[in-house]
C-alpha cells in the first residue's frame, strides 16, 4: 500500500504541474472572464573566483562557471469576491557549483539548504515539486510556487492554499518577516517562496486590519504533520496619529514571538523600527531589532534614492571567535532561511542613481560591525524594453580570515568557507 500510495501522489503531483502549465500556455487572445495569464522567463550566468584556500576551491572548480534559468508561467482569476492564483515555475542550475555542493554535502561540509540550493516540499503541506534533471553538474525541479483559493465579502478576505504573505519593515535585514524572508544579498525579489498556509485578512475603517496566518508543516523525514513545527500568527496595523503601527504575536517553531513595528515620515524621508522578542527554552529570551531611514531626491539631475539599516541580531555572536560555536538555535534558524546571518550587529548601506530613464545603477553594502568584513554589490540594470530587462553586477565580499565576509574555518585544515568574487550577466522577459 505505501508503494501504491506514492505512486498515486506522484501521478497526482505531475498532473497538477502539467494542468497548471497548459492553463498558463493559453494565449492572451483567449483569455476570458477574469482570467489574467502572464510569467517571466530568466537565465544568469555567475562566474566566481575563490581564493585557494577557500572550501569550494578545495573540493570544486576554481573558478567556476555557473547558468541558471527561472520560468514561470501564472494563471489568475478573479470574479464575484472569489480569486484564484496557480503560479508554475521551472527552475534549472547547471555548472560548477552544483558539482561542489555535492562533493561537500558528502563531506559534511554544506553550511545550510538543500544540495541543490533550490526549494523542495519535505516540510510543506502538500508536495507539488519534481526532479526532472538529477546529475552530478545539473539539476532542475518545476513545482507549484503559487496554488491558492480565497473569498473576499465586505472587509474580510480568506485565502487558503500555497501563497506568500511579507511583514515588517526591514529593506535588508528582517525580524517581523520570519516566513521564507530574503537573503539580505538577494538580487531577484520578485517572488518568496509560497508556504501553504490559510490567511485572513479584516480591515476596519479608520481603525486599521489584522491579519491571520495558520501554517502547518510536516516532519521531513517522517512526512507526518508535526505541530512543533507549525507557525500560526496574528498582526494588528493601526494608525496612530503619524504614526503606522504593527504588533505582531506568533507561535512559531514551538516558541512565542512576539513584535512590534511602526513606521513614519519625517521631512521627506520614511524611518521604520521593527522589534521582536523570542521566548527561548533555557534563555532569558532574545531580542532582535532593525531601523532604517530612506529618502529620495535628485541631483545633477539624476534621480537617486538611498537608505542606510541596522540589524541587531539577538540569535549571532558578537564575537569573530562565537561564529565556531554556533548557538543551536541560530544554527536552526540559518539551515531554515530565516536568517543569513551568523553576527550580532550589522549597517546596511544602499544607493540607487537613474542614470537615464531607462538605466539604473545600484550600490549595497552589508557592514559586519562586530568582525569588520563587509559584501558589497554593485550592479546596473538596462531596460531595453518595457518587458525585457539586462543587468550585469559584481558581487564582492572582503574581510580577514576569520570574519563571516573573509572565510570562517571548516574544521579541516587551512580551508575556509567564504563567499567567493562573483561577476554575474542576468537577462529577464516579462509578459
Amino acid at each position: 500500500m505505501p508503494g501504491t500510495a506514492m505512486a498515486i501522489s506522484n501521478l497526482f503531483r505531475s498532473r497538477i504541474l502539467l494542468s497548471t502549465l497548459l492553463l498558463a500556455a493559453v494565449s492572451a487572445e483567449g483569455q476570458a472572464g477574469g482570467w489574467e495569464y502572464g510569467g517571466h522567463f530568466k537565465v544568469h550566468y555567475t562566474f566566481t573566483d575563490y581564493r585557494d584556500t577557500d572550501v569550494a576551491a578545495v573540493f570544486g572548480e576554481q573558478p567556476a562557471s555557473d547558468h541558471a534559468f527561472d520560468g514561470r508561467l501564472k494563471a489568475e482569476w478573479r470574479e464575484r469576491g472569489w480569486d484564484f492564483a496557480a503560479h508554475y515555475e521551472a527552475l534549472v542550475l547547471g555548472g560548477d557549483s552544483i558539482a561542489t555542493r555535492r562533493t561537500l554535502a558528502a563531506a559534511g561540509l554544506l553550511a545550510s539548504g538543500t544540495i541543490s540550493g533550490l526549494p523542495d516540499d519535505r516540510h510543506r503541506l502538500f508536495d507539488l515539486t519534481d526532479d526532472f534533471i538529477d546529475e552530478t553538474r545539473a539539476i532542475a525541479v518545476h513545482r507549484l510556487d503559487r496554488l491558492a483559493i480565497g473569498y473576499s465579502a465586505g472587509a474580510g478576505t480568506v485565502r487558503f492554499g500555497r501563497q506568500a504573505v511579507s511583514w515588517g519593515n526591514g529593506l535588508a535585514f528582517q525580524v517581523l518577516d520570519f516566513v521564507n524572508p530574503f537573503s539580505p544579498l538577494a538580487i531577484d525579489k520578485d517572488y518568496k517562496t509560497g508556504e501553504d498556509m490559510l490567511y485572513g485578512q479584516w480591515q476596519r475603517a479608520g481603525l486599521g486590519d489584522a491579519q491571520l496566518m495558520l501554517l502547518p508543516r510536516r516532519d521531513p523525514l517522517t512526512r507526518e504533520l508535526d505541530h512543533e513545527r507549525a507557525s500560526n500568527a496574528l498582526k494588528l496595523h493601526t494608525r496612530a496619529g503619524n504614526y503606522d503601527v504593527d504588533v505582531l504575536a506568533a507561535r512559531h517553531y514551538d516558541q512565542t514571538l512576539l513584535g512590534f513595528g511602526v513606521v513614519r515620515s519625517i521631512g521627506g524621508a520614511v524611518w521604520r523600527f521593527d522589534v521582536a522578542h523570542t521566548d527561548v527554552p533555557g534563555q532569558n529570551g532574545v531580542w532582535s531589532l532593525v531601523t532604517n531611514l530612506d529618502y529620495s531626491w535628485v541631483l545633477f539631475g539624476k534621480n537617486m534614492y538611498g537608505f542606510a539599516e541596522y540589524y541587531r541580531s539577538g540569535f549571532g555572536s558578537a564575537r569573530a571567535s562565537g561564529y565556531l560555536a554556533a548557538d543551536p538555535e541560530l544554527t536552526a534558524r540559518l539551515a531554515r532561511g530565516e536568517l543569513y546571518a551568523v553576527g550580532r550587529d550589522y549597517a546596511a548601506l544602499g544607493v540607487t542613481v537613474e542614470l537615464s530613464p531607462l538605466v539604473n545603477a545600484f550600490a549595497t553594502v552589508i557592514q559586519n560591525l562586530n568582525d569588520a568584513s563587509r559584501f558589497l554589490q554593485l550592479r546596473g540594470a538596462y531596460d531595453w524594453r518595457q518587458d525585457t530587462q539586462f543587468m550585469a553586477g559584481f558581487n564582492l565580499p572582503d574581510g580577514e580570515r576569520g570574519s563571516e565576509y573573509g572565510g570562517l574555518p571548516t574544521g579541516l585544515p587551512g580551508t575556509w568557507l567564504a563567499p567567493g568574487r562573483s561577476l554575474y550577466l542576468r537577462a529577464a522577459h516579462y509578459f
